[in-house]
């Protein structure tokens, strides 16, 4: 493994040693499946960064605080279209292994469209746009307005902490773990709007989100709510697309939240399919977060009429161990 280490004294360090990687492997000074162990001193890094090459990638701070370490930019759609080109982490389909590790990554972006939810205010801090490659993250701070983190494929987020204001985690995943992570809806720098947590667009026979163990806290709205989850109202069994498969294993939810838990507009918008066992919205031995301090069993009797309460012989036959969530995926292969 061939490890390098940047300044954040250096303007565009990051992006340099990326380059430096790829020089490496096409003139044959390192081999081409050579993994490589990136060293982020402390500070602020200022850029914009893209990884898209096959060699397995280790990156993660000098000194093991998400805080010390911040990789930052203003990005969004309305400057640059497209996820690769407004995101400020871009991994693309040839990553195959990747490790990050106690840095943090923020987009900056003030939303600035008059209206809920527009395309031009997108702004991904983070985006995994990879099928076949495997992401962990562990002890990283992802932090953004609309549309924090973007995953595809097989991802697993470890002792994270995620913040926004819509669809703060989303995507198309085969699989995303994410477990003991911290997921805070900030406020809605425009004013007094909705405010969204989870998004899932998800292919028939794959497995979406599952937040294990993770923690769902909010800044209240004075008039708006606070979901878990909206719908994108798309998913139809005649295209296996779009599925909202999303699964909720022991976690803690504020009671900030509108215990619907799932927005779907007043039912205008159909959430598909119907939660049960093994797809759609579940969830197993969620708690309640009270603002007075504590936490108790959470009542779901108010749950949107789409979601699934697991039994104890769904949660454990299928989500009682990572092993058992992580099963048949490549995923499997990161468990030590």
């Amino acid at each position: 493994m061939l490890e390098l280490t940047v300044n954040a004294k250096s303007p565009g360090a990051i992006t340099a040693a990326f380059r430096r990687m790829h020089e490496m492997v096409i003139t044959g000074a390192v081999e081409r499946g050579a993994a490589f162990h990136l060293v982020l001193g402390p500070g602020i890094y200022r850029e914009s960064i893209r990884y898209n090459m096959s060699n397995p990638l280790i990156m993660e701070s000098a000194q093991g605080a998400a805080s010390d370490c911040i990789i930052q930019a203003d990005n969004c759609e309305a400057f640059h279209k497209g996820r690769e080109n407004r995101s400020i982490f871009f991994f693309g389909p040839n990553a195959t292994n990747v490790t990050l590790r106690n840095f943090t990554v923020e987009n900056t972006h003030l939303k600035s469209v008059e209206v809920e939810n527009t395309k031009p205010d997108s702004a991904e801090a983070f985006v995994w746009d990879n099928r076949s490659g495997t992401l962990k993250a562990e002890g990283m701070t992802f932090i953004g307005r609309q549309n924090t983190i973007f995953v595809r494929g097989f991802s697993w987020f470890l002792g994270c902490r995620v913040e926004g204001d819509t669809d703060i985690v989303y995507g198309e995943p085969d699989l995303s773990v994410l477990e003991d992570c911290a997921i805070h809806v900030r406020e809605d720098n425009r004013g007094d709007y909705n405010g969204f947590a989870v998004k899932s667009r998800t292919d028939a026979g794959r497995k979406g989100f599952v937040f294990t163990g993770c923690s769902f806290t909010g800044e209240k709205r004075k008039k708006s709510s606070l979901y878990v989850y909206r719908t994108a109202g798309l998913g139809k069994a005649s295209t296996g697309k779009d599925f909202d498969n999303a699964a909720f294993i022991n976690c803690r939810v504020s009671e900030s939240f509108s215990p619907e838990f799932e927005w779907d507009d007043d039912m205008e918008l159909d959430i598909y399919p119907r939660g049960n066992a093994e797809s759609g919205l579940r969830e197993y031995g969620t708690k309640t977060l009270l603002e007075a301090g504590g936490e108790q069993p959470a009542d779901t009797s108010r749950r949107n009429v789409k979601s699934y309460t697991l039994t104890d012989d769904d949660y454990f036959r299928m989500y009682a161990s990572r092993y058992l969530i992580f099963g048949g995926t490549p995923l499997s292969s990161r468990l030590e």
